[in-house]
């Protein structure tokens, strides 16, 4: 039984300093200036009901988005990818997050974590990411 546990410990502290290991290299990488400056342009789609469209409005989708990365990932992924919704259409109900190159991943996995937009249930479907906002303006047929 002790040797069992001895195996159990050393197991755990091998996967304790792997994962340590890994998260150190990646916080390495986020500090290079380049993933930070270079942007990255998200074109999003929002799924709601026809009666709930006009509750939804550029602003209480940007506050959905920066509380759905909070709650997912916190307030230091928050800061590293700073989301801001920079274009929303009312009438295609598309849109555009701009993020940088470091935090855009975690912007596109929270996005489902935003299931409720100014009391209105809604779902935002990411359709690409661009490297510039002209690309992005070019994909949804603006």
């Amino acid at each position: 039984m002790l040797a069992l546990d001895i195996v159990i410990i050393g197991w755990l502290a091998v996967l304790t300093y792997v994962t340590l290991r890994k998260n150190y290299i990646f916080a390495k990488k986020v500090k290079n200036k380049r993933n930070l400056k270079s942007k990255r342009y998200i074109i999003f789609e929002l799924l709601v009901d026809e009666k709930d469209r006009d509750k939804v409005d550029q602003n209480s989708i940007n506050a959905a988005v920066k509380g759905a990365v909070k709650e997912l990932l916190g307030k230091m992924w928050l800061e590293i990818s700073d989301p801001k919704v920079i274009f929303f259409d009312k009438r295609s109900l598309k849109g555009i997050i701009s993020t940088n190159r470091a935090g855009y991943k975690a912007v596109i996995a929270s996005l489902p974590f935003a299931k409720e937009i100014n009391g209105a249930k809604a779902l935002i479907v990411t359709i690409r990411t661009t490297g510039s906002f002209k690309r992005a303006k070019k994909i949804m047929n603006m």
